[in-house]
């Protein structure tokens, strides 16, 4: 008698088990939320990348002819010229460091890569800071990768350690291990002594 009472409870739990599993699986199923609705999907950005192919995010990172370290990144690389490689680049951001850890870092909101040469030019506001205390604004900078040099093509103010002063041309030059910087047009200086 108590065989066949185990014997009738193994095959009732092999039917309701099975069943019981299913209605779970039904609900959850049934109350689960999709995480997006497909008709989402941005069209017209899809359509405007295929008009006009881009690069989101590029970085870029190499190393001079004198031995420093460079790189560049940027928002968005569109290309313009296929033929020689240029591209026109947003929201670029370069660093540039000598072997010894001198190193300039480079902001712009825009600019062109010449991708032959090796160069960045640059037309509107950029912005230089060195990591040893010196700020530069200037609107028109030619940054020469394969050299490590940068040079203003426009006046510029700059805040140095030892005070401010405004040129009209600028160089920064590895030479070696060390990164110099040049100022020279009509360089106006006005030092403030530490207190």
């Amino acid at each position: 008698m108590r065989d066949n009472a185990y014997s009738q409870f193994v095959s009732y739990a092999k039917v309701i088990l099975p069943l019981i599993s299913l209605a779970l699986l039904s609900t959850l199923f049934l109350f689960a939320r999709p995480s997006g609705n497909g008709s989402d999907i941005p069209y017209a950005d899809i359509e405007s990348i295929a008009r006009e192919p881009r690069l989101n995010g590029p970085d870029i990172s190499g190393v001079t002819e004198t031995g420093g370290a460079f790189s560049i990144a940027a928002d968005v690389a569109r290309p313009i010229d296929t033929e020689d490689g240029s591209f026109a680049i947003e929201g670029i951001n370069i660093t540039l460091e000598s072997p010894t850890g001198q190193a300039v870092q480079l902001t712009a909101g825009q600019g062109t890569l010449l991708e032959s040469l090796n160069r960045v030019i640059f037309d509107n506001l950029v912005r230089l800071a060195s990591n040893d205390g010196y700020l530069m604004e200037m609107r028109g900078l030619i940054a020469d990768l394969d050299q490590g040099h940068l040079e203003s093509t426009a006046p510029l103010e700059i805040r140095a350690p030892f005070g401010s002063l405004t040129a009209g041309h600028m160089e920064v030059i590895q030479t070696g291990s060390t990164v110099q910087m040049n100022f020279n047009q009509g360089v106006t200086l006005i030092y403030q002594p530490p207190n």
